[in-house]
């Protein structure tokens, strides 16, 4: 006769987690990258275990109670696991960040091998061994292993009073600036799902299913794929990787009107200083074409056409942002600051993945955007020169599909002759003001007169 309890509350819920793990397997391998960051690992292991608790689950539940004291070990070993994860991810998230790039980790592991990741980590360790060394039968799981249920409860309350601390110490001091109300509420989303997860597990299977005999209309199941899914969900509207950038139109603009539109593509300008490419940068984010320009697909769309009068901006630097707003008239656009030092908007040059995100977010969101990048030498110097460069090939993509401008500046004297020439390779090279110059005067725009 068929158990249709079991099946709704049992095996239903599983199948329904399992499909939405293929679903989060196959947005994994198309987020370019995402490998680059331990955190993203970190989801990755959260997915997998999650993924062999609900098979291991379905498969038991196939045979009968002859493997309940297997099942008890399962749940007790994910839940230790999924807790170690949770505090690493947020670890990674503040207190660790600089260190959350792959090629950043490793070798600062390596010399700090004793560490907050590791101390969870070996005490998780510990109690995964007492827990496959002790006897947890249904019988004794709240009896004779009352102890071993306490130590495994008072981790989980440690975990969840580690991350909330964490999070609080990272939100006050401004490490967490830049980041909008909708990624702030995302974050939290994030943190509820994955710390509820071990929660839940324990409290409903274990003390709940298995200790109280609540086992027929337990709703663990459910309520771990409804966590799960919302965890995936922020997890691939927001990344974790990027930081959100909202785009501001220049308001006090330079007097007049520009005659010139540069065409969408991407410039690499050699520039020892970046002057050159930022007063291009500002003149086209400060001052708005004519109205009566003729300008392509106005009929179709009055909010291409605004985009296109007066585009909005983003600045990544290694000068401090100040001194570029009073020199280039940039009142409200995002400006970007490359330094190790947390604040806002502030990026460190160790992060690269995070970088190339937040750019390729804000030209995605924004398109017929203008992006410029100065101190890519800077750059160059904290991660290896390829990976650089695969980082602003992505950008170029990104340039090109949006239909932006992204406008790279670089000193030619840091780089050597085979790095350059890589450099230019898909790229419009122009070489100092004269180059700019001649490059505003190709692309004048039909019906503005000169």
């Amino acid at each position: 006769m068929i158990d249709w309890t079991e099946i709704a509350f049992e095996a239903l819920p599983a199948l329904l987690g399992l499909a939405i793990v293929i679903y989060a397997f196959y947005r994994i391998s198309r987020m370019e990258h995402f490998f680059e960051l331990i955190r993203s690992w970190i989801v990755l292991l959260f997915v997998v275990s999650l993924a062999g608790l609900w098979s291991a689950e379905l498969i038991m539940d196939t045979m009968g109670n002859s493997f309940d004291e297997l099942h008890i070990k399962m749940d007790m070993t994910f839940v230790i696991f999924s807790s170690w994860l949770s505090v690493c991810a947020v670890l990674l998230w503040t207190t660790h960040g600089r260190y959350n790039d792959v090629d950043m980790f490793v070798p600062w592991f390596k010399k700090n091998p004793l560490n907050l990741i590791s101390a969870w980590g070996i005490i998780g360790i510990v109690l995964v061994a007492m827990t496959w060394a002790s006897d947890l039968s249904p019988e004794t799981i709240l009896e004779s292993q009352l102890w071993l249920m306490v130590l495994v409860s008072i981790y989980i309350l440690a975990m969840i009073a580690s991350d909330l601390l964490l999070s609080a110490k990272w939100m006050t001091m401004g490490s967490a600036s830049g980041i909008t109300r909708e990624t702030g509420a995302s974050v939290a989303l994030f943190t509820i799902a994955w710390v509820g997860t071990p929660s839940v597990e324990f409290l409903f299977d274990l003390v709940l299913g298995v200790g109280n005999g609540w086992g027929d209309l337990n709703p663990h199941n459910w309520i771990l794929v409804l966590l799960f899914a919302a965890l995936m969900r922020v997890t691939f509207t927001s990344q974790f990787m990027a930081m959100v950038v909202d785009p501001e139109v220049e308001t006090a603009k330079m007097g007049g009107f520009r005659s010139y539109d540069i065409p969408r593509g991407v410039y690499l300008i050699y520039d020892e200083k970046a002057e050159a490419a930022l007063s291009l940068f500002s003149e086209l984010v400060t001052m708005p074409l004519r109205p009566d320009a003729e300008i392509p697909g106005r009929e179709e769309s009055a909010a291409a056409t605004l985009q296109f009068l007066i585009p909005s901006g983003l600045v990544v630097t290694r000068e401090f942002p100040d001194g570029i707003r009073k020199r280039h008239n940039l009142q409200v656009t995002p400006i970007i600051w490359l330094t190790e030092s947390p604040g806002e908007r502030r990026i460190a040059p160790t992060s690269l993945a995070i970088l190339t995100d937040t750019i390729i977010r804000f030209m995605e969101s924004n398109p017929n955007s203008i992006v410029v990048v100065e101190g890519i030498e800077y750059i160059v110097t904290y991660n290896d020169f390829r990976k650089v460069l695969r980082s602003l090939d992505s950008l170029n993509e990104t340039a090109w599909v949006t239909k932006g401008r992204l406008l790279l500046a670089v000193n030619p004297k840091a780089f050597e002759e085979r790095d350059m020439a890589l450099l230019e390779r898909d790229r419009k090279v122009l070489r100092g003001t004269g180059a700019i110059d001649e490059l505003k005067k190709e692309s004048r725009i039909a019906g503005i007169p000169a």
